[in-house]
């Protein structure tokens, strides 16, 4: 019975924070719910990079839950991984973790409810955070947490989920900041901080720079004098704590770390010429209801609600605040705001490099700024007066009128009327809360009733706006796939890659749980994607990705690609490929020139392989004459097209390069390539086009291809017979003024390639053991050269030769390799990765000291000996008093003031 009454008693004391989880969780639902999001309907929450990337990831991080496998590494996708670098900046959230109970058909579903769940999660810890800075709890903190866990940043990159969890505790760290400051107690900023790093390292860093600006903020809005010494002793325990709880993540942020310098954005440069995005007016704007929601490109998400809004302009007329506080944070705000426009500022929040889409991607803190600015104002509203009211509603009137005017093209037509609707309910429900004729709660619960009813259409409006994706097309046949996978392996216990032929999904392997080569990731190896794109796979390393297509035998060969998959269809006109497995739409082919992880080459082909070149077939040339010590040509040019186009001007073939000029004003311009086989061949053709829209390939036999428009790769059309051609059809974009046509087609000598692939076979690893994070294997070695790998190279790959260590070398500048010794060996490679060990030990160091430091505030607490006066003193924000009502109302208001103020932390 006691234990019932505590808990009884636990939510009780904390049921505004309940609430203020309960509310956006539920409206966020409502909104899916309303987009038809499954069980409810067809669709799902997957859209845009969460497609392609984020749950792969989160599912490989399932599967590897479920079946004991290593976080440190992964098969499942670019020829290898570091599943920890991975896993820190997609899936470190602890919330992902509980879907090892969650059956595989119901993973999305799981992860949508993640998403809802880190939502509510955000409005219960900034009603955490605003209970702790006011020492007030009631419906009114729910209704701005809600604003906050619904802001626009939130509903804009509710798919970019694991940023979330950094949004969800930024109100706690700032709360800890704040306990620090005031009375010294420093675990709960400590321990935030590090959360946020381990969840998500990146917008943590955002963060980091955020509390470095905003600090100074908050020490010196204080009224209370504490002298240099007093600054000196509170920065440093500020300064102490932030190491400490960097510290901390270091068994996850030491490796990310160091494993980033191998991807692409790690070379970015600050910009020298500094550019300003926008005009100050447009991005102003976007604090108002209605407009331009931005979920790929736009201006920076700072809506958090219209009564934010208005009541920071009450902040600054609030007498009771502190003029220095105002100042100081107005300041800050401004600071904030020139850095979501200009370009310098920009770079530098966004970790020192310009992000690829989804821009300001750290505007959520203005909203929490705003937030916590605006309801500081609620709590000393009493003071402002109807004249002010009434002035300040005018001047929100003029002001959504001028926007209306201005920017009619740019807002729906319900923007003005929302916002005037908006306004006067809020100007309406001020004016009457102000005099405190009214029950306090009933005045704060019709404020949530508001806020809430203006947070259910902006969440429904940016929901439909981030849009959806069909859920049946989504996991189409990957059953199937999951299916010949996992009988693949029974079959086939061996090390090799899998691919699909005809993937939609960038991210397959991990999705489908197979061994592949595609790979999209911030994280992704920037070498690798390099030699991926000059080797002919759909590939940049600006883009962060390289995905598999249909490709030659030479480059399936180099990668260990064993075996391919024709999802919904099957794979025709393939020579080099034969039935090996099927299931109903899906089938397994086995590719019969699959080279091991490992074999040998030449030494010619460490130092001499030219693979910088522009055309993808003279640098597979080029491999195979260094690799194999011979003067085989595998590829040959099928000749130049003829050239036809509608609404374009097309330059002379030169060198694969065609020059193109759109014509002004055209509609749908295009232009075809035709090139004739001179004899039956293998042809493969690799097409890169400035400003297409679609590109397709077809032979006359054969089925239409439909390629990537935004990155070449080479794909096979098929075996051609002799005078058959390939037709090649370009769809420019409209408003496209020209640019280039890159158009490469070869035909493949089949005879010379397997004379050079007999050569490399003949010296190959035979693996005798392998799991996620280490290779064994024995070669036999018939004269000096090179052992290279489809391995992607890594400073945490240990080579072993005989026992002994060797050190690793690259090919190609992406592939681990070593020179080896003709003879018998014994090769072990294993993996662990680079400053996993520091980082274990940084974390404990962090811990350790974090332990001591408790213990000694304890310690001088007990002896009478602990923080100085003026640390001890409770936070000297003001906070107010209750509302005057008289009576029995009055005398319940304050025996449940001490229970509404305990702390939920």
């Amino acid at each position: 019975m006691v234990k019932f009454q505590t808990i009884k008693g636990f939510f009780y004391r904390n049921r505004y924070i309940f609430l203020a989880f309960f509310v956006p969780f539920l409206l966020m639902l409502l909104a899916f719910i309303g987009m038809d999001f499954f069980p409810f309907g067809e669709n799902q929450s997957a859209v845009i990079d969460m497609y392609h990337q984020y749950f792969p990831f989160i599912y490989e991080l399932h599967e590897k839950l479920q079946s004991g496998g290593s976080l440190l590494y992964s098969w499942n996708g670019g020829l290898g991984t570091n599943f920890l670098t991975l896993l820190s900046y997609y899936a470190a959230s602890p919330l992902y973790f509980l879907t090892v109970f969650v059956p595989d058909a119901y993973m999305m579903e799981a992860v949508t409810l993640i998403i809802l769940i880190k939502v509510g999660l955000a409005g219960a810890f900034m009603a955490i955070y605003l209970r702790g800075m006011h020492q007030r709890s009631d419906f009114s903190t729910a209704a701005f947490a809600a604003l906050y866990a619904l802001c626009a940043y939130v509903i804009g990159y509710y798919w970019c989920l694991m940023w979330l969890d950094v949004v969800a505790l930024l109100p706690l760290c700032i709360l800890g900041l704040n306990r620090l400051i005031d009375r010294g107690e420093f675990k709960l900023y400590t321990i935030s901080l590090a959360a946020m790093m381990l969840t998500n390292y990146y917008i943590g860093g955002m963060v980091c720079i955020f509390i470095l600006f905003y600090y100074p903020i908050l020490y010196f809005s204080r009224t209370n004098k504490r002298g240099i010494a007093g600054c000196a002793r509170i920065t440093g325990k500020a300064v102490l704590c932030s190491a400490v709880g960097i510290m901390i993540s270091g068994i996850t942020l030491l490796p990310t770390f160091l494993n980033m310098q191998n991807t692409y954005y790690i070379d970015s440069q600050m910009p020298t010429d500094s550019t300003f995005y926008s005009p100050l007016m447009d991005v102003i704007t976007n604090l108002l209801p209605n407009t331009q929601l931005t979920v790929r490109e736009g201006l920076p998400n700072i809506y958090c609600g219209l009564i934010t809004v208005m009541m920071f302009v009450f902040f600054l007329l609030a007498k009771r605040i502190p003029v220095r506080k105002k100042f100081l944070n107005c300041l800050f705000l401004a600071f904030l705001i020139l850095s979501l426009n200009w370009n310098k500022l920009d770079f530098m929040w966004h970790g020192f490099h310009f992000p690829n889409q989804l821009p300001f991607r750290y505007s959520f803190v203005v909203s929490f700024l705003l937030i916590a600015l605006a309801y500081e104002a609620f709590i000393h509203f009493r003071e402002i007066s109807l004249v002010q009211i009434a002035g300040v509603t005018a001047g929100f009137l003029g002001y959504v009128i001028l926007v209306q005017k201005i920017f009619k093209d740019d807002f729906s037509q319900e923007f003005v009327y929302v916002c005037l609707f908006l306004l006067f309910v809020y100007a309406g429900f001020l004016a009457v809360y102000r005099t405190g004729k009214f029950d306090h709660t009933l005045m704060c619960f019709i404020l949530l009733v508001i806020v809430g009813g203006e947070l259910m259409n902006h969440t429904a409006i940016g929901v439909e706006k981030v849009s959806y994706t069909n859920r049946a097309e989504y996991f189409a046949e990957s059953g199937d796939v999951r299916t010949l996978t996992r009988e693949t392996r029974e079959r086939d216990d061996g090390f090799y890659r899998m691919e699909v032929a005809n993937p939609i999904i960038l991210n397959s392997p991990m999705l489908y749980s197979y061994p592949g080569v595609s790979m999209f990731s911030s994280t992704v190896n920037g070498d690798v994607s390099y030699l991926m794109e000059h080797i002919g796979l759909e590939a940049k390393d600006v883009k962060n990705r390289y995905n598999y297509v249909m490709t030659t035998p030479v480059a399936n060969a180099m990668l260990n690609v064993k075996y391919l998959i024709g999802r919904g269809v099957p794979i025709e006109g393939e020579s080099s490929l034969s039935l090996a497995g099927g299931k109903e739409t899906t089938t397994l082919y086995e590719n019969k020139y699959d080279l091991s992880v490992g074999y040998m080459v030449n030494s010619a082909a460490a130092y001499s392989w030219d693979f910088n070149q522009e055309n993808p077939f003279h640098v597979l040339n080029d491999f195979v004459k260094t690799a194999t010590g011979t003067d085989a040509g595998i590829f040959h040019s099928v000749g130049e097209p003829q050239m036809t186009g509608s609404g374009v001007s097309l330059g002379s073939y030169e060198n694969g390069r065609i020059g193109c000029t759109v014509g002004s004003g055209e509609t749908n311009p295009s232009a075809k390539l035709t090139f004739t086989s001179p004899q039956e061949q293998q042809v493969y053709v690799y097409i890169e086009v400035d400003g297409a829209e679609t590109i397709t390939a077809k032979r006359e036999s054969g089925n239409q291809i439909d390629l990537r428009e935004d990155c070449g790769a080479v794909v096979s059309v098929g075996m051609c017979q002799a005078g058959e051609t390939v037709d090649i059809d370009i769809q420019f974009e409209e408003g496209q003024t020209g640019g280039a046509i890159t158009a490469f087609v070869y035909g493949m000598d089949t005879k010379s390639w397997e004379q050079a692939y007999n050569l490399l076979d003949d010296e190959i690893l035979n693996v005798s053991k392998h799991s996620d994070t280490s290779i064994e294997g024995t070669i036999d070695v018939k004269e000096n050269g090179y052992f290279v790998t489809s391995i992607p190279y890594e400073k945490g790959w240990t080579i072993e030769v005989d026992g002994e260590e060797r050190s690793a070398e690259t090919l190609g500048g992406a592939f681990l390799a070593i020179p080896l010794e003709a003879g018998h060996h014994q090769i072990r490679m294993t993996y662990l990765p680079d400053g996993l060990i520091p980082g274990i030990l940084l974390s404990l160091c962090g811990i350790g000291i974090l332990i001591a430091l408790c213990f000694i505030r304890r310690k001088t607490a007990g002896s009478g000996l602990g923080a100085s006066k003026q640390e001890e003193k409770a936070d000297n924000l003001p906070a107010l008093p209750a509302a005057p009502i008289a009576g029995k109302a009055a005398r319940r208001r304050r025996r449940l003031t001490p229970l509404r103020c305990r702390r939920f932390l």
